[in-house]
């Protein structure tokens, strides 16, 4: 079976475990703490994200990405060099941000809008210097394509999350005060688990002598923009309850809103990024590899099936998500408000799909720069188009936000892509027919519901799910969108080549 296809069913099987996991932790979360609770976390935890990502993502990736660099040309003394440069980046890193946290003390609940959650930042910083530490780490694991120990590393943190927070409740602690505890200790479990992995699978860690200002160079756009990524939800934890006041709710309604509209809704909604995340997970390595070898016609390959794989894994949730995500999220969160927000912004699938594999492909491609301005702009867009329903918000304002600037990003990255490494546009042909399938199976699923009113409601949910994914599925493989998603190419063996359209320095 080819590596690659490999590597995405291994980090799909994990992926799946987390993030279901995950979803059933957040329900768990939902009905213990209420909208209101779980709408103060959320605002603390955006925060948090956006520092976090200072340290956790362009830095590991560019390190994962240049360790496979190094490692396909036999330079282990430099992959070595690179951890140890690393760990010197993300210490300092995170020395500064915590710093800064502590200084700025007095100036987070006015940033923040809220007090509460303004109390929950600082308790989150020792998962700060723990989440630093083990992206180091994690970063030369997963560019040596060890993507099975990565997986349930991961896995293993969510579960000592989840128990924890579960003991915590049980003894009496704080609802909130026990979710950031959890997440803490959970944090600094993985840490030590990464570590003893690094150095049991062969990792050594030598002087950064040489490695220091290339890293820093290439991680900052990378980190720039996953911090921007952060930064929009924070903006949105900002941004969403203002617009709401400002239609008349009060500041408890509004947190209330924003709880069931983006703390319950968004996670489901995200699904789809399992999978694709799996595959652009396994992909920047291999892309990495191709393009440093000068294999480009593997290259433009990889990444238009990629693009029709990502918007057909899509296409499969939108008819369950249109059809019975009012019903569903208000079955699981016990709140209307997620339910109408879930149905909603099933809208958002196809371009959150889109969005996540290009940007990882670009990532891959040496365009962190032009990916960040990309984002920066579609951040700009959906606020924009935010404020435009000023005074009469609500959550469709919320989800047609977000829909046109993810598109936009999407499109500007789709673009960039086909002037580098000459892609064709054929996966909009599956986008179109995708969508199109996607509209008769989410009736179907619809009616389906409606049929079972007189059964149980967990069993009309199933049903009417399991219904309009079939049909979607059934309808995608008839019209032969599943032809070539093989993830290897048949073509003859590519011979390494210098070519203009590819970054030479991966």
């Amino acid at each position: 079976m080819n590596k690659l296809v490999k590597a995405v069913f291994t980090l799909t099987a994990f992926s799946v475990a987390d993030r279901v996991l995950g979803f059933i932790f957040k329900i768990y979360l939902s009905r213990e703490m209420g909208a209101a609770s779980l709408g103060v976390y959320q605002i603390a935890l955006s925060l948090f994200f956006v520092l976090a990502t200072l340290t956790t993502s362009g830095l590991p990736l560019i390190t994962g990405k240049k360790t496979a660099g190094y490692l396909a040309k036999g330079m282990t003394r430099e992959s070595r060099s690179l951890i140890g440069a690393a760990l010197v980046v993300n210490t300092a890193i995170t020395a500064v941000i915590c710093a800064a946290v502590v200084a700025l003390r007095p100036v987070i609940p006015f940033l923040l809008g809220s007090d509460d959650a303004a109390a929950l930042v600082p308790l989150l910083l020792p998962a700060l210097a723990f989440g630093a530490i083990a992206a180091v780490f994690r970063g030369n694991i997963w560019g040596r394509e060890k993507f099975f120990a990565v997986s349930a590393i991961e896995l293993a943190e969510q579960i000592a999350r989840i128990a924890l927070c579960v003991a915590m409740f049980m003894l009496g602690f704080g609802k909130i005060t026990a979710a950031v505890l959890s997440l803490v200790i959970a944090t600094g479990i993985s840490a030590v688990i990464t570590v003893i992995v690094f150095f049991c699978s062969g990792g050594r860690v030598t002087s950064p002598r040489g490695q220091l200002r290339p890293l820093i160079t290439e991680s900052a756009p990378v980190s720039a923009l996953r911090a921007s990524s952060s930064l929009t939800g924070l903006l949105m934890a900002i941004v969403v309850p203002f617009l709401f006041m400002s239609s008349g709710y009060n500041e408890q309604e509004a947190l209330a809103l924003f709880g069931a509209g983006i703390g319950m809704a968004m996670p489901l909604l995200f699904l789809p990024i399992t999978v694709i995340g799996s595959l652009s997970y396994a992909l920047i390595p291999a892309l990495s590899k191709a393009a440093a070898e000068g294999k480009h016609n593997e290259v433009r390959s990889r990444i238009e099936t990629s693009l029709k794989f990502s918007v057909i894994v899509a296409a499969m949730f939108l008819p369950m998500f249109y059809g019975i995500g009012e019903a569903g999220g208000t079955f699981l969160y016990g709140d209307a408000v997620a339910g109408y927000a879930i149905k909603i912004g099933t809208f958002l699938i196809m371009p959150i799909a889109i969005g996540h594999i290009t940007s990882s492909m670009m990532n891959a491609l040496g365009q962190e720069k032009r990916r960040f301005v990309h984002y920066i702009l579609g951040t700009a867009v959906s606020i924009g188009v935010m404020f435009c329903f000023y005074g009469h918000f609500s959550i469709n304002a919320v989800c047609t936000g977000m829909f046109v600037g993810l598109t936009f990003s999407a499109v500007l990255d789709v673009i960039r892509m086909r002037k580098v490494s000459g892609i064709s546009l054929s996966f909009a042909f599956t986008l179109l027919g995708a969508c199109m399938l996607a509209v008769p199976c989410a009736v179907l699923t619809d009616w389906t519901y409606d049929a079972l009113r007189l059964t149980p409601e967990l069993l009309r949910i199933f049903i009417g799910a399991l219904t309009g994914t079939a049909a979607i599925v059934l309808l995608l493989w008839s019209f032969g969108f599943y032809n070539g998603f093989l993830l290897k190419s048949r073509k003859k063996k590519e011979k390494p080549r210098v070519g203009k359209h590819l970054p030479k320095g991966l």
